[in-house]
């Protein structure tokens, strides 16, 4: 018997080492610069924690897209555990006067706004894990 329930206590420890992160992890390591808001479309640049370096999208005002550390997704994805990218999610929607954001996980922040300037074409703030900040 004793042996049974050390050999299942192994292969449980053995299974639980093959994550490489743990779903309590929070990701810090997020620098993603929002570079241009013009009419429908949205420009982003990772420049770190991301799969991805340049994202680009078209969605009318009051229409969320989620971003997460592999790009465009959805606000329900799960975390990924396989590899060492930040567990960040958030919805960025365009509104009336700029964007609204609206963390979904791995960030310290629930919701953030801030306005673009009347008249320009594009709107450069740098989204991280404590924030939003203007260039």
């Amino acid at each position: 018997m004793k042996k049974i329930i050390l050999v299942v206590l192994a292969a449980v420890l053995m299974a639980s080492c093959g994550s490489k992160k743990s779903k309590k992890q929070v990701s810090q390591d997020f620098q993603i610069n929002i570079i241009s808001v013009e009419d429908n479309t949205i420009e982003l640049e990772c420049e770190e924690g991301c799969a991805w370096t340049k994202l680009s999208f078209t969605k009318a005002k009051f229409q969320p897209q989620a971003i997460d550390a592999y790009g465009m997704s959805i606000a329900t994805a799960p975390v990924n555990t396989t590899d060492q990218l930040p567990d960040f999610l958030f919805n960025l929607e365009r509104t009336d006067n700029g964007i609204a954001l609206e963390s979904k996980r791995g960030t310290a922040w629930t919701k953030l706004s801030f306005n673009c300037s009347e008249g320009t074409d594009y709107c450069i703030h740098t989204v991280d894990f404590n924030g939003v900040s203007s260039n």
